[in-house]
């Protein structure tokens, strides 16, 4: 990846996904379950932004509320594309209704400007 480095090591939940997150009238409430947190790259956990929000308005609102530098996009997206594959191969073998949002993923990955 020639994305420049400027990886600064915070918390991180570690399991972001749709059942972590609790939203009230359509905003972020909560996020839960944090037995994986860690210090580590917060793209990682950004990353979720293209497994959750369908709607690329939302997605790049949440991208800018974020403030994220180019180089943590560049590697948030490159870290969706690990997830997106790992779903999509966990859904065609073991669970099924992960194979469609790896491929949800994927394709939202791809929609949006790099």
């Amino acid at each position: 990846l020639a994305a420049p480095v400027d990886l600064a090591r915070t918390w991180i939940a570690g399991d972001m996904h749709a059942r972590n997150i609790l939203v009230r009238d359509g905003r972020l409430a909560a996020i839960i379950d944090w037995g994986d947190m860690c210090a580590g790259d917060p793209a990682t956990d950004l990353a979720s932004i293209w497994a959750l929000f369908d709607d690329p308005a939302a997605r790049a609102a949440a991208i800018k509320a974020y403030g994220m530098s180019a180089a943590t996009l560049a590697r948030a997206r490159g870290w969706a594309v690990f997830f997106g594959v790992i779903l999509l191969e966990t859904g065609l073998h073991d669970h099924p209704r992960h194979a469609k949002m790896g491929a949800d993923t994927l394709r939202r990955i791809g929609e949006d400007p790099s």
